[in-house]
């Protein structure tokens, strides 16, 4: 009898956000990003592929809507976290925890593109994206590994997952699935935010 073992979930979920949030958040990132280049006296690609406080009390005052991201973030890694059988994260411990405000803004531009890469340290990683990207025309298109992309062929699963870049789209992804994003050639900025949910924030 052949078994299946070891499934992975992955969570791909779409907002139907009021236009003056998603409105908001598409102008609150740019922003946050410019002023932690302008803080930290960094470029942007350093800014990029560094993690930095975005939900703090300064940012959520000028750009409450990152309220509702910030609950949309705990959402998702709660729903994710959930639909595994020996789950033991509640909410309320992913809540605290998205309290940290640590995340990554990294907005491509013409040419830009990330290599494979996992995010080792954290229990899980989630993407929202704020702007729609034609990926079979502008690439910049999520593609998620199978773990065992890099075994022996023909005892494997197919080993990529495309993910649509898509306005108000939630991605959140076990942190130990390799993923990596194609080169993108768009003439506008792709805006997204990324989370890691870390357990060493907390003092467990």
């Amino acid at each position: 009898m052949i078994k299946t073992i070891f499934p992975i979930n992955v969570l791909v979920k779409d907002y139907d956000l009021p236009e003056d949030v998603t409105n908001e958040l598409a102008i609150a990132m740019p922003a946050i990003f410019q002023s932690i280049m302008l803080e930290h006296d960094i470029d942007a690609d350093e800014a990029s592929s560094n993690e930095f406080p975005v939900f703090t009390d300064k940012n959520l005052k000028e750009f409450p809507a990152l309220l509702k991201l910030r609950e949309i973030f705990t959402d998702g890694f709660f729903e994710l976290a959930n639909s595994f059988e020996d789950n033991t994260l509640t909410r309320e411990l992913i809540s605290e925890l998205t309290k940290f405000n640590i995340g990554k803004l990294p907005i491509m531009k013409k040419g830009d593109y990330q290599r494979l890469h996992g995010h080792v340290n954290a229990v899980a990683f989630a993407i929202f994206y704020l702007t729609d990207v034609n990926n079979k025309r502008d690439g910049g298109e999520l593609i998620l590994k199978d773990p065992s992309f890099n075994t022996n062929y023909g005892f494997k699963p197919p080993e990529d997952y495309a993910v649509e870049t898509k306005k108000n789209r939630l991605v959140v992804v076990p942190g130990y699935i390799w993923h990596e994003v194609t080169q993108y050639t768009g003439d506008d900025d792709r805006i997204t935010i990324v989370m890691n949910l870390c357990l060493d924030n907390l003092d467990l």
